[in-house]
C-alpha cells in the first residue's frame, strides 16, 4: 500500500510539473507570435521583415525566396544586430570619427525626414495648374513620327532598278528581298528595318537623315523610288506609319505633378531656409570674407546674378546699396533685393519695406514705376514673376486695359 500511494503521489508531482512546463510553453508561443526573431531586447516582427524584404532590390529579393530563404534573410538581420550591440558595448563609439560620421548619419535622415513631412507635403498641385502647364508646355509630350518598313539593298543601282520592275510586273517584295539582298541579317527576315523614327536610328542605316528624307513621305503600302545612301541603293516599302501626336493629359498628369511638385517644394525650402537664416543668424566667414574683396558695384553686381541662393543674391545686392549708394546699381539692387522678397521668398513684409526704402532713397530712379507697382500689387493675386521682363510685360498688360 506504501508503494502504490509512493508512486501515486511521484505521478501527480510528474503531472504537475509536465502541465506547468506546458502553460510556460504555450505562454511563450503567445509571446512569441508574430515575430520573425528576437536579439536580446529588440524584436523583429512578422510585419517589419515584410517591410525589410520589400526594401529590397529585386535581385537580392530573388536570394531570400521561399521559407529557407526567409530564414536566411532572418540570419543576417540578427547578425547585423549582434554586430550593433557588440559596436555599441566597446570603445568605438567614443571614437571623434566615429561620433561624427553618426551625427552625420542622423543629419542627413532627420533633414530628408523634415523635408518630406514639412515640406515637401505642403507642395500642393491643383488641377488648374496642370492643365495650365500641360497646354503651355505641349512640345515636351510629343510622340514622334514611327515608321515600320522593309528594303531590299545592292551596292549596284541597275539591279535596284530591275527588281523594282519585277515588283511592279507583280513579282512579290518579300521574295526578293529574301533571295537577292545584299543585307544579309535582314534578308532573314524578308529586309525588315524594324520601326524607326523619321531622322533617328535606322535598322543597317544607322542615323541617317538621307535615308529617311527619301521614305518618309510615303504611305502604308507604298513602294520608293530607288532610295539613294551613302551604303548603296534600296528599294524600300513602308508597311505601318503612325504620325507625330501629342501625348494625352491623362498619360502624362502624374509625370506634370512631380515636375511641379518639386518646383513649388524648392520654393518652400528658400523661404525655409532664409526663416531659418533669419532666427538663428548664421556666419559664413568665407563669404563674408569675397564680398569684402570685392573691388567695385559691377563685380558684386555679376556676383548676384550668379549667384543661386535667394539670401546670397540678397546679400550682394545689400552689398551694393550699402557700399555705393551713389552708383547706377544701387537703386536697381534695392529693387531687385525687394523683387526677390516678394517673388522668390514670398515674405511681403521685408518686400514692402524695401520697395519703400527704395521709394525714399531714390525717388527719381528709373525702377520706381515699377517698385511702386509692386507695392500697390503685393496682396493681390497673381501668376508669380520669374523675372523682371515678366513684371514689364504685367504692368504692360495692365495699362492697355
Amino acid at each position: 500500500m506504501v508503494r502504490v500511494r509512493t508512486a501515486l503521489a511521484a505521478a501527480l508531482s510528474a503531472a504537475v510539473i509536465f502541465s506547468a512546463c506546458a502553460r510556460e510553453e504555450e505562454t511563450k508561443l503567445q509571446v512569441d507570435a508574430g515575430l520573425a526573431a528576437r536579439i536580446g531586447d529588440v524584436k523583429i516582427t512578422e510585419k517589419k521583415l515584410d517591410d525589410l524584404i520589400d526594401q529590397l532590390s529585386p535581385q537580392a529579393r530573388s536570394d531570400f525566396r521561399g521559407r529557407e530563404g526567409r530564414a536566411r534573410y532572418v540570419d543576417t538581420i540578427i547578425d547585423e544586430e549582434l554586430l550593433y550591440l557588440a559596436a555599441k558595448d566597446s570603445d568605438i563609439i567614443y571614437d571623434d570619427e566615429v561620433r561624427e560620421q553618426m551625427r552625420r548619419a542622423e543629419m542627413s535622415v532627420l533633414i530628408t525626414a523634415y523635408f518630406d513631412k514639412n515640406i515637401r507635403r505642403k507642395a500642393e498641385v491643383t488641377e488648374t495648374e496642370i492643365e495650365r502647364y500641360y497646354n503651355d508646355n505641349w512640345h515636351e509630350f510629343m510622340n514622334q513620327a514611327v515608321i515600320k518598313a522593309q528594303h531590299i539593298f545592292s551596292t549596284d543601282s541597275l539591279k535596284v532598278v530591275g527588281w523594282k520592275k519585277r515588283i511592279e510586273a507583280g513579282e512579290l517584295f518579300n521574295k526578293i528581298a529574301k533571295e537577292e539582298s545584299e543585307d544579309e541579317r535582314t534578308a532573314l527576315t524578308f529586309g525588315n528595318l524594324g520601326y524607326f523614327n523619321p531622322g533617328g536610328y535606322v535598322m543597317f542605316y544607322g542615323v541617317s537623315q538621307e535615308f529617311s528624307s527619301q521614305v518618309s513621305h510615303l504611305e502604308p503600302g507604298e513602294m520608293s523610288g530607288v532610295v539613294v545612301t551613302e551604303k548603296g541603293y534600296s528599294l524600300v516599302r513602308i508597311n505601318e506609319k503612325n504620325p507625330e501626336s501629342i501625348k494625352p493629359l491623362a498619360e502624362v498628369r502624374q509625370q506634370i505633378v512631380e515636375k511641379l511638385r518639386s518646383e513649388k517644394a524648392k520654393g518652400l525650402l528658400d523661404r525655409e531656409i532664409a526663416a531659418l537664416r533669419e532666427r538663428h543668424r548664421p556666419v559664413n566667414f568665407v563669404r563674408n570674407r569675397i564680398v569684402a574683396a570685392a573691388r567695385s558695384p559691377e563685380e558684386l553686381w555679376a556676383m548676384a546674378q550668379e549667384a543661386g541662393a535667394s539670401y546670397t543674391r540678397i546679400l550682394y545686392y545689400r552689398t551694393v546699396v550699402n557700399q555705393y549708394p551713389e552708383h547706377e546699381f544701387a537703386p536697381q539692387a534695392l529693387f531687385m533685393i525687394g523683387f526677390v522678397y516678394a517673388e522668390e521668398l514670398q515674405n511681403l513684409v521685408d518686400a514692402r519695406h524695401t520697395f519703400e526704402e527704395l521709394l525714399r532713397k531714390y525717388p527719381d530712379a528709373d525702377v520706381v514705376e515699377s517698385a511702386k507697382w509692386m507695392i500697390e500689387n503685393l496682396d493681390k493675386a497673381h501668376p508669380r514673376f520669374e523675372s523682371i521682363e515678366d513684371l514689364h510685360e504685367k504692368m504692360q498688360a495692365d495699362r492697355q486695359e
